[in-house]
């Protein structure tokens, strides 16, 4: 059933960009031990991976608060339980193909988020030039626009080249769900822009969530430097949220490979560690992985225990105290605790 799980959530994802998944981590149902059972909620959809459970699942879902994103849980009746806000991958907007955007580019393709560059310029929009964008349209910002997915895990930055394209692409970018929104130029270019949007309707609330002047105030000059900046900014949006991510390759391989795995997250952390709450290695009985929980000891420890899992065929939690002499053999005395949820996934 976690195989199924997991292309269900894949799915709901890519329509939704957004969903909630609940992992019971310690609980009984009518005598049975049910650590380890699994939830989606997303929009309209409910999700449960065992349906003979749907009445605890339901009690489960009035005594928690979706509202408080990622966290651990105990309830009344000591049931615990693990709740996860995921996103999406992360999609950055380019409006605007000149060198800022270039340099923009490269640093998203490091850090894995999924790049539109969108310009009106065949010589500023084509695949030569961002050979790894995701999406590249070359049409008028404001078609464009209304062609790209967006929602909560969207980051926008309006680089075009004068404020009639930057006051286009705002106007519509205000309309939609987004985390992030940028607008570069100097500040009477951006005032500019602003006013005349406050002049026609546009309520101070609203312009209030654009970030102009754009990035963080570092000093930056050349566009590399710019582009560092605004990376700074974003990110430091992004990690506001109290919410957690997937791999897409982990969850690509589980949908598309029919190997026998164990997927180790991390649930719970407590003072210094190496990676957070929502950390995941994917772990293959041919001992192949994907992704990680922390790197050095830490990883081998969780990596070893991953397999035993696959071949003891079942879904268990490991604490690891990151303080005492053992872990201190491990390589991780670094303070603090880390909890790791084994998920078997068959065939």
């Amino acid at each position: 059933m976690k195989r199924i799980f997991y292309k269900k959530l894949l799915k709901l994802l890519k329509c939704n960009g957004e969903a909630y998944v609940v992992t019971i981590i310690n609980g009984e149902y009518n005598e049975k031990n049910v650590t380890g059972e699994k939830l989606i909620k997303s929009k309209e959809t409910i999700f449960i991976e065992d349906e003979s459970i749907s009445d605890f699942w339901d009690e489960i879902l009035n005594k928690i608060d979706l509202n408080k994103g990622t966290h651990t849980s105990i309830l009344e009746d000591n049931t615990e339980v693990f709740v996860e806000y995921i996103l999406d991958k992360p999609r950055l907007i380019i409006c605007g193909g000149g060198h800022i955007s270039l340099s923009l580019y490269k640093i998203a393709k490091i850090l894995d988020l999924d790049v539109t560059i969108i310009d009106d310029r065949i010589e500023f929009a084509n695949k030569e030039r961002f050979p790894d964008a995701d999406l590249i349209l070359c049409k008028d910002f404001d078609e464009a626009l209304n062609e790209v997915r967006y929602g909560q895990n969207t980051y926008y930055v309006i680089v075009t080249r004068g404020h009639k394209d930057d006051r286009k692409c705002l106007e519509i970018i205000l309309k939609k769900d987004f985390s992030y929104v940028g607008m570069i130029g100097s500040r009477g270019k951006i005032n500019f822009v602003i006013n005349n949007m406050l002049n026609n309707g546009y309520k101070k609330e609203d312009i209030e969530k654009v970030h102009a002047p754009i990035g963080l105030n570092i000093g930056a000059q050349t566009p590399e430097e710019i582009a560092v900046s605004i990376f700074g900014e974003i990110i430091q949006v992004k990690n506001k949220k109290n919410s957690s991510n997937i791999e897409t390759d982990i969850l690509k391989s589980i949908e598309e490979e029919n190997d026998l795995m164990a997927l180790a997250t991390i649930i719970e952390k407590k003072g210094s560690s190496p990676r957070g709450i929502g950390a995941r290695m994917l772990v293959y009985e041919n001992k192949k992985l994907i992704g990680t929980v922390g790197g050095g000891s830490v990883e081998n420890a969780t990596y070893e225990k991953a397999l035993e899992v696959i071949k003891d065929k079942r879904t268990i939690i490991e604490e690891y105290n990151l303080s005492n002499s053992s872990s201190a053999k491990l390589g991780m005395a670094c303070g603090g605790n880390v909890k790791v949820l084994f998920e078997f996934i068959g065939e």
